[in-house]
């Protein structure tokens, strides 16, 4: 590949015999280094689970900083990310907001600091819910595997970046088709697509500029408002505890669907604390609400409705309100709201 590139030397170089071939071989030695420099050291995943276990785990354990747009059927936003793992371990992640008002999370592990500089509020909550971009792959390639049919698509330019897409079809309708594009290099995540059975682009990720090559340190992940006073901190976990058993649960999960996490947390806009309980296929996240009616009137039937991506069911239970949303198609929200009940 390397003897047809044409080469344009400098003046002076050209015609002096040896010395201009001998520039030449350089040139031509400089080019094969920088063709081969993005991967050099690092093994090529073999295969569509490969790239997905080193998605997740790029984006787990790499430091990185870019902007990102995250993109539904209601408009777009665009915002600022920086990562970095401590020496013992652990994540620490800056996101800002680049549109609207002011906005800033902090994220140390699972725990999230969201600054609302307008009220001069932290909220201090526990990662989740959603999707959040590039750490969107969180199950095992096999367990994946089991619920979509998983495969390499072609190799594209993202960002300035060559990545691999990865295509994963659900083998049943309680899920989305989704589309990955992984770094060649270090396999960060870099562009994701969420499509619904019609092939519609439900939601979409894509960096427009990011740097892996490891300049992040510690001060570019604090809050600029860190040392400032007069904040107030709201706490979304009831008496800050990360896990509990509510007395409730589902009875009858979609395939290839499981419990990873179960709380009690205070929402805004509520007078009481409500139950929490998360459930993921290992992309895909549901999350089911369960909260006391105040003894107003419940009507008997579900509402459901559609937002771009979120799913969502209302039911009532007895005398208490279930609300299941998630990025999955209506039907698997409607599944699980009508085997939500108290664990006997």
């Amino acid at each position: 590949m390397l003897e047809n590139v044409k080469l344009n030397c400098p003046a002076g170089t050209r015609g002096q015999g040896r010395s201009a071939q001998s520039f030449e071989a350089m040139v031509l030695l400089l080019c094969a280094f920088y063709l081969v420099l993005p991967t050099a050291g690092v093994a090529q995943p073999k295969n569509a689970g490969e790239w997905l276990e080193r998605m997740a785990k790029s984006a787990r354990e790499l430091p990185y900083t870019g902007v990102y747009v995250h993109q539904t059927t209601d408009g777009s936003a665009t915002s600022r990310i920086t990562h970095v793992v401590d020496k013992q371990g652990n994540e620490h992640e800056k996101l800002e907001m680049l549109d609207g008002p002011f906005f800033e999370v902090i994220r140390r592990n699972e725990e999230l600091f969201c600054y609302h500089p307008e009220q001069k509020m932290v909220r201090v909550d526990r990662r989740s819910t959603g999707r959040f971009f590039p750490s969107l792959v969180s199950g095992s390639p096999s367990a994946i595997a089991e619920n979509y049919k998983v495969k390499l698509g072609n190799i594209e330019r993202v960002a300035g970046h060559d990545c691999q897409w990865v295509i994963l079809e659900p083998r049943d309708n309680m899920r989305y088709l989704q589309k990955l594009c992984a770094e060649l290099g270090t396999g960060l995540l870099l562009r994701a697509k969420l499509f619904n059975e019609k092939s519609q682009l439900l939601e979409q990720f894509m960096f427009t500029q990011v740097d892996v090559s490891g300049a992040v340190s510690r001060q570019d992940i604090r809050s600029r408002w860190e040392k400032s006073s007069g904040w107030q901190k709201d706490y979304s976990l009831k008496d800050g505890v990360k896990s509990a058993d509510t007395g409730w649960h589902v009875g009858h999960l979609p395939s290839g669907f499981r419990k990873v996490m179960e709380m009690v947390r205070n929402l805004t806009g509520r007078k009481e604390p409500v139950t929490h309980l998360v459930y993921t296929d290992g992309l895909l996240h549901v999350s089911v609400f369960v909260e006391g009616n105040g003894g107003n009137v419940v009507q008997p039937s579900s509402k459901v409705s559609e937002d771009g991506p979120i799913s969502v069911v209302i039911r009532p239970v007895a005398d208490y309100q279930v609300t299941v949303m998630g990025e999955v198609p209506i039907g698997a929200v409607q599944a699980i709201a009508e085997s939500v009940s108290r664990r006997r």
